[in-house]
């Protein structure tokens, strides 16, 4: 009934979730935020490390709490909301995979950015008639402009999580209750 609280599993969901604030801030000084996609990169390495609760925690609170300190994403439009939503199933479909599933890291990843951006799709689907702009041409743009840090991810993801797993491990942090998760040795990636 009760579950255990594992510390370094908040820890981690801290430290994962201020990555998530401070790497987009650097990449926007240099308006390459939206194309390379700065916050999805240290919340999709941390939803490798995370319980499921705290993986969807992070997601949904990191552009929230990044929206009210840097005012990015923004609540008008309500691309904040937005990526509320998206993070929070993006980094639960990694963990539940991860976890669950036992799936590879790249599968999983794969897996999460094609919900993510099918979620986005049908969010362009519903607002695109309220402000008479062409779904299929808004949708296509902001696929194709995201192609850049989709692309960053599949490369550094799966180097990235096996080398997290082995530093949590070496230093008797255990990231996930316990349980031996498949991506801890870099054979498993």
């Amino acid at each position: 009934m009760h579950e255990k609280l594992n510390i370094s599993n908040i820890i981690l969901a801290g430290i994962f979730t201020s990555l998530g604030v401070v790497i987009p801030m650097l990449f926007h000084l240099l308006g390459l935020g939206a194309v390379f996609l700065p916050m999805y990169l240290p919340l999709s390495v941390g939803a490798y490390m995370l319980s499921t609760r705290n993986a969807l925690i992070m997601g949904i609170f990191t552009p929230l709490l990044s929206a009210l300190i840097t005012g990015m994403p923004p609540f008008y439009p309500p691309v904040a909301f937005l990526m509320m939503v998206q993070l929070g199933v993006f980094c639960t479909v990694i963990s539940l995979m991860q976890h669950r599933l036992k799936a590879p890291v790249l599968l999983s990843l794969l897996a999460a950015i094609a919900l993510d951006r099918a979620l986005l799709v049908a969010a362009y689907y519903i607002a695109a008639p309220l402000f008479s702009v062409s779904f299929g041409i808004i949708s296509a743009y902001d696929i194709l402009k995201s192609l850049p840090g989709i692309l960053i991810m599949l490369v550094m993801v799966p180097v990235a999580v096996p080398r997290g797993l082995a530093l949590l491990r070496r230093n008797s942090l255990n990231p996930y209750g316990g349980r031996k998760m498949r991506g801890d040795h870099p054979h498993d990636a």
